[in-house]
């Protein structure tokens, strides 16, 4: 399967406002792909559209609530009214409750899955008849390390993530089975360096956070335009995201023991006195930033997503280090 160039794409970001979307479309843009960006913001996609069109880029917004079909459609229907066609579909939106398990509403259940889970759906189903009109294209879920591994007081955000990975498997296996040329590919982000996790509906005293190592947004738009250009299946934004699907699959019983310790880890001593309502049921008026409050420990770079997306170094890594233990060997030989 060949997919297009960036900068001969036309790409559909959804959920594009902030944090992880925003990064993404801005990074598109700069690649040369016309961007139609999409979210409940609409102050949030103005901006974007105003800072890549001062970078001498093409975009334009449609506000959007991914809960309603109709409204997705419409996106799909604004690209390819702009631009003719659309090359890449990339879903982003996503929200987060963060509460024990007994303690988060069943309406915040429902709210969430219909946000995480059915946005999801409702971008593919957009994407797709135009992705075939076109003749192939990719489509990119965003997902999360949490559709393999859940995180305590994350019951309603992983369950949401866990069936965006189901669908997201059968759908990639329709596609396979029918011979579509459209590429589905899964990015799994760690913990990312986003508005995310202050955004969150929660009842805490503290605003929350997610556990270490954070990575920044860049790293997970580094695996959006990989994808967008590389048929992949699955890529993991941060190694450590990496290491504790692995750790799922092998020890459960051993991850549980880690997580269940790991609830400190996912609090900051940033005073929000009975909580707040997050962005669950409307968006933040200041819904305009990539990047969190977590920079001064977030981590620009991720040796694994590097390999990830560069597959083509990992020979020359691994000769280089065979060379290196070769040279050591040598000298030592030669005492």
């Amino acid at each position: 399967m060949q997919l297009k160039p960036i900068a001969d794409q036309v790409v559909v970001v959804l959920g594009a406002s902030s944090g992880i979307g925003r990064a993404s479309a801005l990074r598109l843009a700069e690649k040369g792909a016309a961007l139609v960006v999409a979210a409940r913001s609409e102050p949030g996609l103005q901006s974007l559209v105003q800072e890549i069109t001062d970078r001498g880029g093409r975009a334009t917004s449609v506000v959007c609530d991914v809960v309603d079909l109709d409204q997705v459609q419409a996106v799909a229907e604004a690209a390819v009214s702009a631009y003719g066609r659309i090359d890449t579909w990339v879903n982003v939106a996503a929200v987060l409750v963060h509460a024990p398990f007994e303690q988060t509403l069943p309406e915040e259940f429902r709210r969430l899955m219909e946000i995480n889970y059915l946005g999801q759906a409702h971008g593919a189903l957009a994407a797709l008849p135009r992705l075939r009109e076109t003749g192939g294209g990719a489509l990119i879920t965003v997902s999360s390390v949490e559709s393999r591994v859940a995180l305590p007081r994350h019951s309603a955000y992983a369950a949401s993530k866990h069936a965006v990975e189901g669908m997201t498997d059968a759908l990639r296996r329709d596609l396979m089975a029918e011979g579509a040329p459209i590429s589905v590919t899964s990015v799994k982000p760690a913990t990312i360096n986003t508005p995310f996790f202050t955004s969150a509906a929660h009842t805490l005293d503290v605003e929350p956070t997610g556990p270490p190592p954070v990575y920044q947004p860049s790293v997970v738009a580094d695996c959006v335009l990989y994808a967008a250009e590389h048929p992949v299946r699955d890529l993991y934004a941060g190694g450590a995201g990496r290491i504790m699907s692995a750790v799922q699959a092998l020890a459960p019983r051993l991850m549980d023991a880690a997580l269940s310790r790991a609830v400190p880890l996912e609090t900051t001593s940033t005073p929000a006195p009975g909580g707040a309502p997050g962005t669950l049921y409307a968006p933040r008026e200041d819904d305009n930033r990539a990047e969190g409050d977590f920079g001064s420990r977030a981590h620009g770079f991720s040796a694994y997503t590097w390999l990830q997306t560069h597959p083509r170094a990992k020979p020359l890594l691994a000769g280089a280090a065979l060379a290196t233990v070769a040279l050591v060997l040598d000298r030592r030989d030669g005492r």
